[in-house]
């Protein structure tokens, strides 16, 4: 049977990842626009479809399950999509005391009078 696509061999480390969040290492044989050949143990139980996270690279496929031989699965690619980007941590502000403001106080030659006080922080 001819192959619609041409299949491009590949030996890329993938983990196939399901519903859960559990994620298996595997390996993509080969790869075409619409479809992989990925090396998985054959007592691995797959459901029909999951995501697929080629290692080193940004996407990520929402594949289908095509068929099985062995360690061998067929999958039809169903949508790629960019592996999202780790958020940047967030730094909290480092708060440094303010020293404590020295009030002058007022003097009897000043007339009672109190003097403006220092710029305070808050």
């Amino acid at each position: 049977m001819a192959r619609r696509e041409v299949r491009s061999e590949t030996n890329w480390i993938a983990t196939i990842r399901f519903r859960d969040g559990t994620e298996v290492p595997c390996t993509v044989k080969d790869v075409s626009k619409s479809g992989a050949k990925i090396g998985v143990p054959a007592s691995l139980a797959l459901p029909d479809v999951f995501m697929l996270r080629i290692i080193g690279r940004d996407f990520l496929c929402l594949v289908r399950l095509a068929w099985r031989r062995g360690d061998y699965v067929g999958v039809r690619i169903e949508r790629v999509g960019k592996v999202p980007t780790p958020a940047a941590p967030v730094e909290a502000p480092v708060l440094t005391p303010t020293p404590p403001v020295n009030e002058p106080q007022s003097t009897p030659s000043s007339g009672g009078l109190r003097r403006a006080r220092g710029i305070s922080a808050f």
